[in-house]
């Protein structure tokens, strides 16, 4: 973790673009880990890279080679994150992997996302989906009345939301209470 800061505060201190990093899931305490980030000046974080991960063929006993596009059941890490960072750090937030469909575009933004990647989305649909996906986020401000982009970022984000704890590990309990009933 040390690396990568002083990596940012060397990239911050020699260059005049804006940083960004492409950020895991898997550090110990990743909240503190982006704001440690967001200390050493990065202007963008990206939530979160997807890991190359090879598969095993039991036939021959090797490594095989894997490639699937991100689909939006890996979303849901990716909207708690933006959620918990969005007004706790200055740096932009980008979400990448799990925006399939204009929907999960919509749920980005509403969780903090300043920009949302959807590559997997335009190999998967086609160039038109870029289109079609600024049609139905336009659609959808219209329909709830919301003025702009800006307007929208953060709504669902734990600063906003009227129960943070749907945030919180601790709604894990409250979901398991109500199961059996």
């Amino acid at each position: 973790e040390g690396e990568i800061i002083q990596a940012v505060r060397d990239l911050k201190a020699a260059l005049r673009i804006p940083v960004a990093i492409k950020l895991s899931p898997f550090f110990t305490a990743f909240g503190n880990m982006a704001s440690r980030l967001d200390q050493a000046g990065v202007d963008g974080l990206v939530i979160f890279n997807r890991f190359y991960q090879p598969d095993i063929d039991t036939r021959t006993m090797t490594a095989r080679p894997t490639l699937e596009l991100s689909r939006n059941s890996e979303l849901l890490l990716r909207l708690r994150w933006l959620a918990i960072l969005h007004g706790r750090v200055r740096a932009s937030l980008a979400a990448t992997g799990g925006v399939e469909t204009w929907n999960d575009g919509v749920k980005a933004i509403l969780a903090g996302a300043h920009v949302v990647q959807i590559v997997s989305a335009i190999l998967g649909h086609g160039p038109s989906f870029l289109t079609a996906m600024v049609e139905k986020l336009v659609a959808w401000m219209e329909w709830y009345e919301v003025p702009s982009v800006e307007e929208m970022r953060g709504r669902v984000s734990l600063r906003t939301a009227a129960d943070p704890g749907n945030f919180e590990r601790a709604n894990y309990i409250r979901a398991l209470h109500g199961w059996g009933h």
